[in-house]
């Protein structure tokens, strides 16, 4: 523990605050002996109280233990008011900074209200992406990068990329979820629109079914679509019986600054597991890191079924990822080991590539 500099001012209070704490000779004598094991009558040979305190000081500076005997006779005498507010003052209080650790450089602390409120804004621009096929109904999940601009993972709306269903039978649900009255919302639905429906696509890589994760997807290979709704729900107030003025739904801003996805720092994923109303996982570890060529990352936020294309995030909300895949391997008693996301930067990049990076924000 390193010393205490002491100022004269700070001299004073410390043996006012000893004083007060150990009122007698003998209880001095018993907490130096007791907490740092040392023969009070060797430091001190003064006859009054105020006399050995402040030899006693004098030593632990002369020789570099004055936090140790700060330390000692608050662990004597705990609950005594001087020395309490005096080890906060030198920054010796288990309250203040100096006896707390960051234990983690990656787990923040939140702010409650600022959390809350960019939740919230980030809910209303995710949606339930529903397609509907002859067997039953596909899910996904999806979000607003633009007014009316929704990206989900091209898997989920292969069979209408493909041709083999009509965008007609896709429905984006936004405002999908469970109240606080355990009601659920039915949310409000858009479809695709009915002409240039597609803005852009890049399909799903062979390498991600390969379970030792020793092939690299190629650079266009990043399993999303951005598709065009009938409609521009971002300019639009949340829900049908919005107030005047209300502001509006908005979407998901792209940072300009790639994130560099530290090992083991946290990670969120808002999404509908399951085709669920809408949920958040966070693991405050989740990062595993980045592939060789930077166009996957893994990570061991939960999720389910119907949570392709959900936006992940950093826990100051910037736009990190798309989630598209869990571990492949789905052998008799194998536990996952990891989910799986496509770093948002490497979407921006084959965007600019392709002549599109203004689809984010403006289509």
């Amino acid at each position: 523990m390193p010393p205490l500099q002491l100022t004269g001012s700070q001299y004073d209070r410390f043996s006012k605050a000893l004083r007060a704490a150990f009122p007698t000779l003998a209880s001095l004598t018993a907490m130096v002996r007791f907490k740092l094991d040392r023969n009070l009558a060797e430091i001190s040979l003064g006859q009054s109280l105020n006399e050995v305190v402040f030899q006693l000081i004098q030593a632990g500076e002369a020789e570099g233990w004055t936090a140790e005997l700060l330390a000692g006779a608050r662990e004597a005498n705990p609950g005594n008011p001087q020395l309490q507010a005096f080890a906060q003052e030198t920054g010796l209080s288990a309250a203040t900074p100096a006896l707390e650790r960051i234990i983690s450089q990656h787990a923040p602390m939140f702010d409650p209200v600022q959390f809350r409120t960019r939740l919230g804004e980030i809910e209303g621009q995710v949606c339930r992406v529903e397609v509907e096929l002859d067997a039953g109904t596909i899910f996904g999940t999806g979000f607003l990068v633009g007014p009316g601009a929704v990206i989900t993972n091209y898997h989920v709306l292969e069979a209408v990329i493909e041709g083999q269903v009509p965008p007609s039978d896709v429905v984006c649900r936004f405002d999908y979820k469970r109240m606080a009255n355990e009601i659920v919302n039915p949310g409000t639905t858009f479809e695709l629109s009915a002409s240039d429906w597609l803005i852009d696509a890049s399909p799903l890589s062979m390498a991600d079914r390969i379970q030792d994760g020793s092939a690299l997807p190629a650079p266009d290979e990043l399993d999303y679509a951005i598709v065009r709704l009938d409609g521009t729900p971002g300019n639009d107030p949340v829900g049908a019986k919005a107030a005047p003025n209300s502001p509006p739904r908005g979407w998901i801003s792209v940072s300009e600054k790639p994130f560099a996805f530290p090992a083991q720092a946290p990670l969120m994923v808002l999404q509908h597991p399951d085709a669920a109303p809408l949920k958040l996982a966070l693991e405050m570890n989740g990062i595993i890191g980045l592939n060789a060529n930077h166009t996957r990352v893994r990570y061991t936020v939960n999720t389910e079924g119907g949570s392709s294309g959900s936006p992940c995030f950093s826990t100051d909300f910037q736009l990190v990822a798309v989630h598209h895949a869990g571990d492949p391997n789905f052998a008799a008693g194998h536990k996952p080991t990891y989910n799986q996301g496509i770093p948002f930067a490497a979407i921006v990049e084959l965007l600019e590539t392709r002549g599109k990076r203004s689809v984010l924000g403006g289509a």
